[in-house]
């Protein structure tokens, strides 16, 4: 527990030296709102109902552009191979990155949702319960992302082809956080809540191994 403490705490201040990430995450967010709007343009009619496959599918492509900030530097100077050598886990390394990865986005997309949701003139409500979906949606969002940049990192390919691999595992969410809209209907926010834990809980150890053996290819 101490171990993963201290990673924690490493990663933090890493996270918040280099605030660079996190501000190309609200650029890219905000300018990708801003395209939307004014290549449809102001018919709300149209704007209201898209927004929330928009917000979804642009708040994912942020979180798998920031994401290799998060294992990239430390690949590169060699600090990946070293906390092994002093005898972390790759778990813990693994689970580490995730968590302040998840902690350091929340906060700015309290504030990123409910104000691109004036361009589409989303009512108070609606605004909850995005917020709330999404919130419970990152945990499971950001171990993917997370998995994804070390993956990208071990095949050594652009972003595109990292896209295209980590996509299909995106789908179940935005499924089920669309639901209202998108291929399942009428399903409450108490059960959408419920299936978006499930996913979590299925993405957790899922992830903890695929990344632990990344991490170990990674330094062989």
């Amino acid at each position: 527990m101490r171990d993963f403490k201290n990673l924690i705490f490493r990663e933090f201040i890493i996270t918040f030296k280099n605030t660079k990430s996190l501000y190309s995450y609200c650029t890219f967010f905000f300018t990708s709102m801003l395209l939307f709007v004014f290549a449809i343009g102001p018919d709300i009619s149209i704007l209201s109902p898209i927004y929330k496959p928009v917000l979804w599918m642009i708040t994912i492509f942020s979180l798998i552009l920031i994401s290799e900030s998060f294992v990239f530097e430390d690949f590169l100077d060699g600090s990946l191979s070293e906390l092994q050598f002093l005898g972390y886990s790759e778990e813990n390394i693994f689970l580490s990155k995730c968590l302040v990865m998840f902690m350091s986005l929340i906060i700015p997309n309290i504030f990123l949702i409910p104000i691109s949701s004036i361009l589409f003139e989303i009512n108070f409500l609606d605004v909850i319960e995005l917020t709330t979906l999404f919130i419970v949606s990152l945990p499971t969002i950001t171990l993917i992302s997370i998995l994804s940049a070390f993956f990208s990192l071990q095949v050594k390919r652009n972003k595109f082809i990292q896209f295209i691999l980590i996509m299909p595992f995106f789908i179940p969410i935005i499924i089920f956080a669309t639901s209202e809209n998108f291929f399942v209907a009428n399903l409450g926010n108490e059960f959408k809540i419920l299936v978006l834990i499930g996913l979590f809980l299925i993405t957790l150890p899922l992830s903890i191994l695929v990344g632990k053996l990344i991490i170990k290819e990674l330094n062989y």
